[in-house]
């Protein structure tokens, strides 16, 4: 498969023999408009066109963020604060399509960030799923699940990003989850191109996200409010499930937990989707053992995997040192928000 950059050095060498073979016919002491205008086509290549396809062949996702806060010299607080929005955003959704193995294994250590350079008006930066060079798996499938599951995480992003490229105003969950089959990962991958696109307070009018597909979707302010809209009401065509289990990550901002330890052994994690939880304050659940009464999504082999919830009680709490758990628990807890 031919790279992005052998393109553009093709295209190079043909302007070159453009320029040689009009050169040998032209006058050199008479100007030649047209000559000028291949010589700057030709630097362009060179300067612009050539870095960015490099990048591109190196990068499984780009990142392309507009606005009049790239007009002069953005401030590099800005510019510190997009990558750690971009890499948690990641590092969330890569947690999530591994599941319970990813307990202390996934970290933004797993993700290598490239800048490609800041242009008037824009930043540009590409991001790639790298292996371990520090050996810190044993086992090469460790490895390899990390990998693999990292690169599905941006793909996910690119994908959900042009699904709901051309909707500003209201997300169709039914599309998304038909290119999208694990209600979980849905959830997830959505939540995190809400918290990527613009929020409009930072002077940042647009992002710009490619991967897989060549062309870019291109995300606004109204993107993340239909976003956040529909992340409200996660779960499609669900029915009603009772299950108890304990709160380990919980994400307050997002109105999210992971249900772990539940006590049907068929079910080893589900994301729960909360709103209104009367007479319980969210940061008590961390850690708790609960009984959830919800709507429930399930994948096709009828596992459940977000479950929207309706009534919730606290049935254990945690205790003071929420890390001191019973060798049967599930991983420790993590507080997001």
């Amino acid at each position: 498969m031919t790279s992005w950059k052998q393109q553009l050095e093709r295209q190079a060498r043909l302007l070159v023999r453009e320029i040689a073979a009009l050169q040998t016919h032209l006058d050199p002491e008479v100007s030649f408009g047209g000559i000028d205008d291949l010589y700057n086509t030709l630097e362009r290549i060179y300067t612009i066109d050539l870095p960015l396809a490099d990048l591109r062949d190196r990068s499984d996702i780009i990142f392309r963020l507009q606005g009049e806060a790239f007009t002069d010299r953005p401030r590099m607080q800005l510019i510190t604060s997009i990558f750690e929005t971009v890499t948690s955003q990641i590092t969330d959704l890569t947690k999530v399509i591994l599941g319970t193995w990813s307990d202390g294994r996934v970290s933004p250590s797993s993700l290598d960030l490239s800048l490609s350079g800041i242009s008037r008006g824009s930043l540009i930066f590409g991001m790639a799923a790298e292996t371990d060079k520090k050996g810190n798996y044993p086992l090469l499938k460790e490895r390899d699940t990390m990998f693999v599951s990292t690169r599905k995480a941006l793909s996910q992003i690119d994908l959900v990003a042009h699904l709901v490229e051309n909707d500003q105003e209201e997300i169709k969950l039914e599309e998304v989850s038909e290119q999208i089959s694990d209600p979980r990962v849905r959830d997830a991958a959505l939540l995190a191109v809400q918290r990527l696109a613009p929020s409009g307070r930072r002077g940042i009018d647009a992002l710009s996200i490619s991967g897989d597909i060549e062309k870019p979707a291109r995300l606004t302010i109204e993107h993340r409010r239909a976003i956040r809209e529909s992340l409200i009401r996660p779960v499609i065509h669900g029915e009603e499930l009772q299950l108890s289990g304990y709160v380990r990550e919980i994400d307050l901002d997002a109105h999210r937990f992971d249900l772990r330890g539940i006590d049907n052994h068929q079910i080893r994690d589900v994301r729960c989707a909360y709103r209104d939880l009367p007479d319980v304050r969210a940061r008590d659940l961390l850690g708790s053992y609960v009984r959830v009464r919800s709507l429930v999504e399930r994948t096709a082999d009828g596992i459940p995997r977000l479950l929207s919830v309706l009534n919730l009680e606290i049935l254990k709490h945690a205790p003071e040192d929420a890390y001191l758990v019973g060798d049967d628990s599930p991983p420790l807890p993590w507080l997001k928000g």
